[in-house]
């Protein structure tokens, strides 16, 4: 009885892995556009990039206002 039971799920896991084949093999491209988006490398923006680049402004002394 224990020799059935096993052969039963070994079956149903054989079948699971089929189908988990067959529908990964359909809907590759998705997948692996959706795989790419989530952990490829992101571009950066070219004026974020721009930005990040410039010099902060030199820092210089506040400006007297005209007393009177």
């Amino acid at each position: 009885m224990l020799n059935k039971t096993m052969f039963e799920f070994l079956i149903a896991i054989f079948a699971l892995a089929i189908w988990a084949s067959v529908i990964i093999y359909y809907f590759r491209g998705p997948i692996f556009q959706w795989l790419d988006n989530r952990f490829g490398k992101d571009t950066p923006l070219a004026e974020l990039e721009a930005a990040h680049k410039k010099k902060p402004p030199a820092a210089s002394p506040p400006q007297e206002q005209g007393k009177g």
